[in-house]
């Protein structure tokens, strides 16, 4: 299955960092065209770089679209090669990105 299965979630949970600058918004709200973001995941951080991608094919072989680490990072145990999958490889969900906030200039 793509993509994460809760895109409407409104989870504001603590980022346990320093997470300032820009005011973050749900991801409900967030561009699915292709643009990079800042996504806030749990037990990632807040520092993610992700883009909504297109050109995936699921389980049936069709054509989908994920969240997908786009810069050089570490992505989360759960995303298989970087990707946020409903369900991954394991069969275990993805954690998803609960929070997003347009990019700043330092992190570019």
């Amino acid at each position: 299955m793509c993509g994460c299965s809760e895109m409407d979630r409104h989870d504001y949970g603590p980022c346990g960092e320093d997470c300032g600058g820009a005011a973050w918004q749900p991801m409900n709200t967030a561009p699915r065209d292709g643009t990079p973001i800042q996504a806030d995941i749990p037990g990632n951080g807040c520092d993610n770089i992700i883009a909504w991608v297109g050109g995936y094919y699921d389980g049936d072989d069709k054509s989908c679209s994920a969240w997908t680490m786009v810069e050089d990072q570490e992505p989360p145990e759960s995303w298989d090669d970087g990707v946020c999958w409903r369900v991954n490889g394991d069969g275990v969900q993805s954690v998803e990105p609960t929070r997003w906030r347009q990019l700043q200039k330092s992190t570019r």
